[in-house]
């Protein structure tokens, strides 16, 4: 039997998982800490064709909890199926491996509105071990910078609460995208006019890729849908420029106001401070290694998409 709502629904929690059976309990209970009346809020959990029994094991008839499964595509299918079933007139978007602070969904609706944005990016925090290599240091640098993203007019889903009409009115995520379909979604968004806003009160922790396996992977796969993306939107990536020693990426780095080496005030807000020699240590990866990998990641996306080739399959992480 169904409980009856004290209150009408005022979000729609929605998580794309694949496999998550050693994140999905945490997660959960982490929303169950919520400040906000539980009957204001629903959480669904979009499985996208899940193999390790973690769907199975979820209570979907217990309190707010829904699940919806799909087969095996991208985690942006898997938001939009669970966009589908929301009833909600906001949706909020995190991600398995996140843990939302107690207050996130209050102060997210309390930001939306007093902001009078329409979609609204929280601050994403990272949870560092206890020894960061430098792989977590460059991992920390280059993602996941809320505040950032939001100035160049994009944002990503591991935070993020969207107005479910304008979430409608830009037809969800680009379910081919295996990456990157966050940044595209939100510029759609923004292009439509949409108002995009900052919220650093309304938080969510993330792991830190602590290792080169790790780390690498996820680079390989924004640069190679950041590559697809350009091929199919008839767009120049500019990838000469990466093979230029120091030089794409010392222009970005400039262009988005960040310093010359890793972002110590970025870092800083996880509470981790790297030595002199970690310092260095990043600059031959940032300046060096790095690009010749987004050569020929972005290479591959873009020889891909003129393939029509379907699109690489993710890793538990879904994003």
């Amino acid at each position: 039997m169904t409980r009856p709502r004290v209150r009408p629904l005022l979000v729609s929690v929605i998580v794309p998982v694949r496999d998550g059976d050693d994140d999905l309990p945490s997660l959960l209970a982490a929303l169950a800490r919520q400040t906000l009346d539980p009957s204001s809020f629903e959480v669904i959990v979009s499985d996208d064709g899940s193999e390790d029994g973690s769907i199975e094991r979820l209570d979907a008839g217990h309190g707010n909890l829904r699940v919806v499964v799909g087969p095996r595509s991208t985690s942006y299918a898997a938001r939009n199926r669970g966009a589908r079933v929301a009833e909600a007139p906001v949706l909020a978007f995190t991600d398995a491996d996140c843990r939302p602070e107690p207050d996130w969904l209050a102060r997210g609706l309390a930001s939306l509105e007093g902001k009078g944005a329409d979609v609204l990016a929280g601050v994403v925090r990272f949870t560092p071990p206890r020894r960061v290599h430098v792989w977590g240091l460059l991992d920390m640098d280059a993602y996941l910078d809320q505040e950032r993203m939001v100035r160049q007019g994009v944002a990503a889903t591991a935070n993020l609460l969207v107005r479910r009409d304008v979430f409608d009115a830009a037809g969800g995520f680009d379910p081919a995208l295996p990456s990157n379909g966050d940044h595209d979604f939100v510029a759609r968004c923004v292009a439509a006019g949409c108002r995009l806003a900052f919220a650093r009160d309304a938080a969510v922790t993330h792991p830190v890729r602590n290792d080169r396996r790790a780390f690498l992977a996820k680079w390989w796969r924004t640069h190679t849908a950041f590559g697809a993306r350009c091929a199919r939107d008839g767009r120049p990536t500019r990838m000469w420029l990466l093979l230029v020693p120091g030089v794409r990426t010392w222009r970005s780095r400039r262009w988005h106001a960040r310093p010359p080496g890793l972002n110590l005030a970025r870092l800083a807000e996880s509470g981790v401070r790297p030595g002199p020699l970690q310092r260095l240590a990043a600059l031959p990866l940032l300046y060096l290694v790095l690009p010749w990998i987004a050569f020929a990641a972005q290479a591959t996306g873009r020889r891909r998409s003129r393939r029509g080739a379907a699109p690489p399959r993710v890793s538990r992480e879904m994003a």
